[in-house]
Parts: C-alpha cells; sequence; structure tokens
C-alpha cells in the first residue's frame, strides 16, 4: 500500500536536519544528497515511524518555506508524552503555539519550528485509538460555520472551546483540527449559521423525501468528496446531503 510522504521545503536543511533530531527524534537515513551549489536537493528522515523528506529552498523552481505567520500544512506527529516532547521542542527553539491540552483525539500541544513549520504533537488517547462505528445513514459527517468574517469566528471559538484550526477551504476558510465531527468555518457570508452534512445511502431518495416532507432541495452534484445536495427543511434551515460510498 502507497503511503503519503510529507516533502518540506526549509531554509537551511542542514540546520532543519539537525533541529528535527534533536527536538524531534528524527533519524537520517542516509546521506543527504548535496548539490553542485552545496544546497542540500534531498535529506531522508525517520520519524516516529513514518517518512519525512526534504530540500533547502529552490526559488527558482518556485519552492519556498513557509511565510511568518502564514501555514498552510499541519504535520501530526503521535508521541508518548506530549508534555515532554513540546519542552523538549521549546527548549530547542520552536515557539509554542498552543500549549498541550486535551481533547476528542487525545492529548495535543501545537508548535512552529525554527522553520516555520507547524507540528501538532500529540498523545492520542484510548478512545481515539479504538476503530470508529462505520458512518451509518442519518450520521453528522461535518459541521460548517458560514460567518462574515471566518478570522474572527476562528479567534472566537479558539478563546472559548480551545479549538485549533489551520487555514482550508477558501481565502477566508479554516479547519477545525481533531474536531468530532469535522468542522470546518466560511468567511464571507452575509447569512451568519451553519450547516450540517448528513450522511444518506441514496442521494435520490433522500432528495424526493426532503420535497415530499416540505423542504426544498437543490440539484445533485459529484465532487471530491462525492455526491451531495444542498437542502433546505420545512422551516428554512439550511443542510447538506451526502451519499455514502
Amino acid at each position: 500500500m502507497a503511503l503519503l510522504t510529507p516533502y518540506l521545503t526549509v531554509r537551511d536543511a542542514r540546520a532543519a536536519v539537525s533541529w528535527y533530531a534533536d527536538a524531534l527524534g528524527a533519524h537520517l537515513v542516509g546521506e543527504p544528497y548535496v548539490m553542485d551549489d552545496d544546497r542540500i536537493g534531498h535529506a531522508e528522515l525517520a520519524l516516529g515511524g513514518a517518512t519525512l523528506y526534504l530540500a533547502d529552498e529552490y526559488p527558482e523552481l518556485g519552492l519556498a518555506g513557509p511565510d511568518d505567520g502564514r501555514v498552510s500544512v499541519s504535520l501530526v506527529l503521535p508521541v508518548p508524552d506530549v508534555d515532554a516532547a513540546v519542552d523538549r521542542a521549546a527548549a530547542a527553539g520552536a515557539t509554542v503555539e498552543r500549549p498541550p491540552s486535551d481533547g476528542p483525539g487525545g492529548r495535543t500541544g501545537v508548535v512552529l519550528d525554527p522553520f516555520r513549520h507547524r507540528w501538532m504533537l500529540q498523545t492520542p488517547s484510548s478512545a481515539a485509538a479504538a476503530p470508529r462505528p462505520p458512518v451509518r445513514p442519518g450520521d453528522a459527517l461535518s459541521l460548517t460555520l458560514q460567518v462574515p468574517d471566518g478570522a474572527r469566528a476562528r479567534d472566537f471559538y479558539e478563546s472559548v472551546l480551545d479549538w485549533s484550526a489551520t487555514p482550508g477551504g477558501g481565502a477566508d476558510g479554516w479547519r477545525v483540527d481533531g474536531a468530532v465531527p469535522a468542522v470546518g468555518i466560511t468567511g464571507g457570508s452575509d447569512e451568519p449559521g451553519s450547516v450540517p452534512v448528513y450522511a444518506v445511502d441514496d442521494i435520490e431518495v433522500a432528495v424526493a423525501a426532503v420535497r415530499t416532507a416540505g423542504g426544498q432541495a437543490g440539484e445533485v452534484t459529484s465532487g471530491p468528496s462525492g455526491r451531495t445536495v444542498e437542502c433546505r427543511d420545512d422551516q428554512g434551515l439550511p443542510f447538506r446531503l451526502a451519499q455514502l460510498d
């Protein structure tokens, strides 16, 4: 089975190899590939039972490390003791974005490494380690908060519910890390509200049921997340249906 391997672009790959070894316990696999201009073209690290690739920046190829304050990807690393792992990373120069706290998936702390990559260090709870029951028709799959200002909503719920969110789903969109069911935030809405997504086993049958019950249903569309349809119930509340594979 193929595995997904993160490939990081960093400013100063030699320093990054040393830092990930000292702060996160990574091990260098083989020797880094050094280019003619002395930049690291490729290095492989073993980390937490997974593989991590990294290389120096190559702006001429459009490859650059993340900018300050703008991170599009978070790396989730399971660790035996998240408190100790966060302390170790901080002592090595990482910025603690969120101290360890308990959540649905376990105990998680978030750090930014010196190369501006974001790490979610997590000790899974025993409940999180157990297999989840299969999704059934009628189950809620996700919830999207539609608000005028997505970043403002992110800040509010992070302070109230201790959420941690990463950019995703548009210019002012955010995805809440580890929420069950999945939670997203979408900015730019003139009508604040929330839109749940419910699972169905036959979307045409479900659309007919919505209309028969006095609700409204649009046209079924197909996309990366499968077949979905926008609906409103008989009191005007919006929701979305998604067909199970």
